[in-house]
């Protein structure tokens, strides 16, 4: 989705620092809203709670306000239910490039952007060469997502320059070749971990 960079953009989505269009981030509208009242709620409560109210009662106001984007110690997972949750998402992660690649998307890379972002574990990035390819690309994860995984994306149901698929622990990113070097999220997240595939990859420019 063609956005200039002086529209809709966000620098509270994690990665290598700058500014990025708010679609990379699929839960943008909420973080826009939420960290500027999260941070004047969080300083407001703590001052008015400073030897009255506990901090469970503290976090759970923030709680019933803004949902479980604030969680308490206790509402955390275990390392190892963490490591297994990875584990299934970087399965789930590696069927999605495989498929895209059967569809002949090209440069398909997958990153694990966990560490630097709240919202999901990996990152799905590929290069189609028109809008007809992106639309086969994102039709045929969409089928297998639903069909082996039972899971729905939200995100875009028509092509774009920039389309996006959000599967929560997956965000896929389908790009075409002027859009996604102009945004170079590679770059942006370039602390992200890559992720080896089991597959050649094309290369991003037709031969």
């Amino acid at each position: 989705m063609a956005i200039p960079r002086s529209q809709s953009t966000v620098s509270v989505c994690g990665g290598g620092g700058g500014v990025l269009p708010a679609l990379a981030c699929p839960r943008a509208a909420v973080l826009l809203g939420f960290t500027s009242l999260l941070a004047r709620d969080r300083r407001t409560i703590v001052l008015q709670n400073v030897g009255g109210r506990d901090t469970d009662e503290m976090f759970d106001d923030l709680l019933k306000k803004y949902g479980k984007v604030v969680y308490r110690g206790g509402d955390r997972k275990r390392p190892s239910a963490e490591a297994d949750d990875d584990a299934e998402s970087l399965s789930f992660a590696v069927t999605l490039a495989k498929v895209a690649n059967e569809v002949k998307a090209a440069d398909i890379r997958v990153l694990f952007v966990k560490p630097l972002v709240y919202w999901t574990r990996f990152f799905i990035i590929v290069t189609a060469f028109s809008r007809p390819q992106i639309d086969a690309i994102g039709s045929k994860i969409r089928d297998i997502a639903e069909q082996q995984f039972n899971k729905v994306a939200s995100g875009d149901t028509k092509p774009n320059s920039w389309t996006l698929l959000d599967f929560g622990d997956v965000v896929v990113h389908i790009f075409l070749p002027q859009q996604r070097a102009f945004y170079n999220l590679e770059e942006f997240y370039g602390n992200a971990t890559p992720i080896e595939l089991p597959f050649d990859n094309q290369s991003p420019f037709r031969s």
